[in-house]
């Protein structure tokens, strides 16, 4: 069963502000800082972000894909808008829960190189969390990255996310297989780290 839908973009997409940083619908001008984002090493490395990447891929994203996943109820994506390090408010990386079928979502979320190392990624995810499980009416929601994405798996243990452990040849990276971490956040679950820091050690299942 599809993620409720949304009738009209972005008009009907909410806009969720803690702090410093909002979630809000993605608009033509993010187009650029998209390209920053989906350029950087970091993204190249961990995501599947097509390679290489351009302006005209990033404002057909905007256009087109992001849109339709709202439409659709496959994928509702969030613009995260947050200050940088020049003092400009501008796109900062997207925050998306994705259909996992009844009641389940799947998070997904990556981050401007600028704001990297500021909690900004955090306070979104935790947005995110209380529109999927306070709105969309999810149970649950899990979370998967390539084994070794340490700065993923810190903002998913900070979000309160439980491990679970290290599934084998999980993921499709570009059309290899690789190993995921996972891990899942129940509606009922506390806020916080539910455990100690672990540095990403946890045994293969």
């Amino acid at each position: 069963m599809p993620l409720p839908g949304t009738p009209r973009f972005p008009d009907d997409v909410p806009t969720l502000t803690e702090g410093d940083v909002t979630l809000r619908a993605h608009r033509e001008q993010d187009a650029p800082d998209v390209v920053v984002q989906c350029t950087d090493p970091v993204s190249v490395r961990w995501t599947t972000v097509p390679h290489p990447y351009d302006l005209e891929m990033g404002q057909g994203w905007i256009r087109e894909v992001v849109p339709g996943g709202w439409q659709a109820g496959t994928e509702h994506a969030f613009a995260i808008e947050s200050t940088h390090p020049d003092g400009a408010r501008r796109f900062s990386g997207t925050v998306s829960v994705r259909d996992a079928g009844p009641g389940r979502g799947e998070i997904a979320f990556g981050a401007h190189p600028d704001i990297r190392g500021r909690g900004v990624m955090t306070t979104a995810v935790d947005l995110l969390l209380r529109y999927a499980f306070d709105t969309l009416g999810l149970r649950v929601v899990v979370w998967y990255a390539n084994v070794g994405n340490v700065g993923s798996r810190r903002v998913a243990w900070k979000s309160g996310f439980t491990f679970g452990g290290t599934m084998h040849a999980w993921l499709d990276h570009r059309g290899e297989s690789t190993d995921a971490w996972v891990a899942t956040r129940h509606r009922d679950d506390p806020v916080g780290p539910q455990g100690p820091w672990d540095g990403g050690s946890v045994p293969t299942v």
